[in-house]
C-alpha cells in the first residue's frame, strides 16, 4: 500500500545532526503511512553509516540513495528533484533536510488533515524555530506577521516558506526540467506548487531550523547571497504569469541594488558600476527612487527633536571647550 506523505531528506555530513532529524520525523503521531526518501551525497564524516544503521531497523519506511561522488562539487543541482522527488510515491511530499528538524509529533498530522480538507489549497507550512549555532543565546522565529492564507502573487514578493515546515501537493504533471537547474531550488518549488492552489500558514512552531557552519547558507556573506539570488530569479523569469513575473523583478531589482551597495561600501567601485548598469538596464526610475527615500530619512533625522538636542549639546562643548570657560 502505497504511504500518503513522503517526507524528502537530503543530507551531507550532518552525522551530528541525522539522529534527531530522522528520530523527529519518526516519532510522527499520524493516521496514515509515510515514508522517509533519502539522497546522501557521499559524506565523509559516517552520515552514510548512521542512515544504514536506521535503515536495518526501518526497511520499510527509510528508502536511501547513497552517492560514491559528491554531485553537487560536480556542479549538478536541483537535488532534491533530481534524486528524490521522482521517487516519493505520496500524494503528498514534506520536506526535513538532514541538519533539521521537527518538534511537534502531531505536525504532519495537522498539515494533511487540512489539506484534505481543503482541496483548493496545494502548500500548508507553518512557523519554525531558529537555532543558530553561531549565536545560541539569541531566540528566533522564521515568521513574523504572516497571513494565514496567501497565494503565488504574494510568495512571488519574496520567500517566506521554510522548506522544513511544508507539506505540499505533489504536481499533477510533475516537475519541469528547469527546476534542476536553479542554484537555490527551495523558492522555485514553492512558486511551482503555488501555481496549483492556496497557501496556508498555521502559527505554530513545529520545527527547528539550524544554522550551523557547514550548513547551505551558515555564515554566507550578503553579496554571496544576493548574487546566488539573482541569478535564480533571472533564471525564472518568464516562467509565470504575467504579474508574478513582474513581482520576480523587482526582486532582481532589489538584490542588484543591494549588490551595488555593498560593492560601493567596500570601495570596489568598478564592481559597483556594474550592478548600477545592470540596475539601470532594468529600472532607470529605481536608483532615483532609492536616492530620494534616502534623503527623505536623511531629512527625518536631520528635524528630528533628538537629532537638534544633540547638535546643540555638541556645539555647546565645542564652545566651551574653545574658550576655556571652565570653573
Amino acid at each position: 500500500m502505497n504511504p500518503l506523505v513522503s517526507i524528502s531528506c537530503v543530507t551531507f555530513n550532518h552525522a551530528k545532526y541525522i539522529c534527531e532529524c530522522l528520530d523527529s520525523i519518526l516519532s510522527q503521531k499520524t493516521n496514515f503511512n509515510f515514508e522517509i526518501i533519502i539522497h546522501d551525497d557521499a559524506s565523509t564524516d559516517g552520515t552514510k553509516e548512521i542512515i544504514e544503521e536506521y535503515v536495518t531497523k526501518y526497511p520499510e519506511i527509510i528508502f536511501p540513495i547513497f552517492q560514491t561522488e559528491n554531485q553537487f562539487s560536480k556542479g549538478i543541482r536541483g537535488i532534491p528533484t533530481r534524486y528524490n522527488y521522482v521517487r516519493c510515491r505520496g500524494k503528498y511530499i514534506a520536506i526535513c533536510d538532514g541538519d533539521d528538524y521537527w518538534i511537534d509529533p502531531q505536525k504532519i498530522q495537522k498539515q494533511i488533515d487540512f489539506l484534505e480538507l481543503n482541496p483548493d489549497f496545494s502548500i500548508c507550512f507553518h512557523n519554525m524555530k531558529i537555532k543558530d549555532e553561531l549565536n545560541p543565546s539569541i531566540l528566533k522565529f522564521t515568521n513574523k506577521n504572516q497571513k494565514e492564507i496567501s497565494e503565488i502573487e504574494d510568495l512571488a514578493k519574496g520567500n517566506y516558506i521554510y522548506s522544513a515546515s511544508t507539506v505540499f501537493r505533489k504536481p499533477p504533471n510533475g516537475y519541469p526540467d528547469w527546476l534542476l537547474e536553479m542554484p537555490i531550488g527551495d523558492y522555485p518549488l514553492h512558486l511551482i506548487n503555488a501555481q496549483y492552489g492556496k497557501i496556508k500558514y498555521i502559527d505554530e512552531a513545529m520545527g527547528v531550523y539550524r544554522i550551523h557552519e557547514g550548513g547551505i547558507w551558515g555564515p554566507y556573506s550578503k553579496l554571496a547571497l544576493n548574487q546566488k539570488w539573482i541569478k535564480t530569479i533571472e533564471l525564472m523569469q518568464q516562467k509565470f504569469t504575467v504579474t508574478v513575473n513582474e513581482a520576480l523583478k523587482k526582486q532582481i531589482m532589489e538584490s542588484l541594488f543591494e549588490c551595488y551597495y555593498l560593492y560601493y561600501q567596500n570601495n570596489e567601485k568598478e564592481k559597483s558600476l556594474d550592478y548600477l548598469e545592470k540596475l539601470i538596464k532594468l529600472n532607470p526610475f529605481l536608483l532615483a527612487d532609492k536616492l530620494l527615500q534616502s534623503e527623505k530619512n536623511l531629512d527625518k533625522i536631520l528635524t528630528s527633536r533628538s537629532y537638534q538636542t544633540g547638535s546643540k549639546l555638541i556645539n555647546f562643548i565645542k564652545k566651551y571647550k574653545i574658550t576655556g570657560n571652565r570653573k
